[in-house]
């Protein structure tokens, strides 16, 4: 015979407030592990998904990113020669010779922020560069000495306007246009042109020598022909590869996420023991009445382990609420070679299935020894108690 699911519900409200305590203890662990899983995910969402297929680009053979590259100039020719490269319109292949270099951009009253400044042809890297899009002011002239064009996500960060001015490496310049590119990382960049990268940062050599593939097919085909060529000094990646390592560093964290959250979740656990003894030492007599009516020692068990289940889902509720007042929150964080990248808390339904799953897991944990306790106390003892 079953105790009623009533029984165990109406029982949770015998003492409110170490119940209301453990639920939020529950909580608190859900909270923070599905707000930095969320991070996570943004992360994934980023990087993984914003690379196009057949794009790919050449740095030095020395570095693994690009503002660590420097390519010489005898090595760039031999690149646009491969027959694996897209032709454009014009009759020549679609590549972009691009410098890249991170610097700190100082703006308003002493605010400062990393980014990487990304000095290209402009015509040459839109054709490249073909999912970016100018959402606000206009595209940099590239004979103007202070224009720039910036990223939709440093351009949010910074909080700045169209016309606005700010300094990089010592370097006065002016914001003319703000672009999106479907979602990537170079969202978090600044653009401007060639002349102006040696002018604001002394450089002379490119980072960079970014192509298109005449189908994705041939991407591996073009890219294995790249790093197999004695006589250049260069290796290859495609974007998809390249973004896809940033997300490496993505998955330290989700270690550490589930980490903290099971250090966590045994503070949450203890709260439910040590709530359910409380309530157990309170109702020996009822439990003493169940037994002798005829409910056996299993049903009491679950009964009472029902009770601590009721309480972390119910912190799960709670936690699942809250994190969607995170939903589409940006934040930054630093990846290699592509410098500091903006991100979005990305709440998921798989998500709050694993955050369910964890509460689950928490609240059968922490009610197994109580209900065990629950359904060995003696008849007679439980009835005099």
């Amino acid at each position: 015979m079953k105790v009623p699911v009533y029984y165990s519900i109406k029982s949770l409200f015998q003492r409110k407030i170490s119940t209301a305590m453990t639920i939020a203890s529950f909580a608190l662990v859900v909270i923070v592990l599905l707000a930095l899983l969320a991070m996570v995910q943004g992360v994934n969402a980023t990087l993984i998904s914003s690379g196009a297929k057949d794009r790919l680009f050449a740095i030095n053979r020395n570095t693994t990113t690009e503002n660590q590259s420097l390519i010489s100039a005898r090595d760039i020719p031999v690149l646009s020669m491969y027959p694996e490269i897209k032709i454009g319109k014009n009759g020549l292949p679609i590549i972009s010779k691009e410098m890249v270099r991170t610097s700190y951009a100082e703006y308003g009253k002493e605010k400062k922020i990393q980014v990487n400044f990304r000095g290209v042809d402009l015509p040459k890297a839109l054709r490249v560069h073909y999912n970016v899009q100018l959402v606000k002011g206009r595209f940099f002239d590239p004979s103007s000495t202070e224009e720039v064009i910036v990223g939709q996500n440093i351009y949010n960060a910074m909080g700045l306007h169209v016309g606005d001015r700010f300094i990089a490496n010592g370097y006065r310049w002016r914001i003319v246009g703000v672009f999106t590119d479907n979602g990537s990382p170079f969202e978090s960049e600044i653009w401007t042109s060639v002349n102006n990268m040696i002018l604001g940062f002394d450089i002379h050599d490119y980072s960079s020598v970014w192509m298109v593939a005449t189908n994705p097919k041939q991407m591996s085909r073009l890219i294995d022909k790249i790093n197999n060529n004695p006589n250049i000094f260069v290796s290859a990646i495609s974007e998809k590869s390249y973004f896809a390592q940033g997300a490496v560093a993505a998955e330290g964290f989700q270690a550490l996420t589930w980490f903290i959250a099971i250090v966590l979740s045994i503070g949450a656990i203890f709260s439910a023991i040590n709530t359910m003894y409380a309530s157990l030492a309170d109702r020996e007599g009822e439990i003493g009445v169940l037994r002798a009516i005829g409910y056996q020692y299993r049903a009491v068990q679950w009964a009472t382990l029902l009770e601590t289940v009721i309480m972390a889902l119910l912190g799960w509720v709670v936690a699942s609420v809250l994190v969607f007042f995170l939903q589409g929150i940006t934040f930054r964080t630093p990846l290699t070679g592509l410098g500091y990248v903006s991100f979005k808390v990305t709440v998921t339904p798989l998500l709050l299935v694993t955050g369910f799953v964890f509460s689950l897991v928490m609240g059968i944990v922490g009610g197994w020894l109580p209900s065990r306790h629950a359904a060995k106390i003696p008849i007679v003892e439980a009835l005099n108690g």
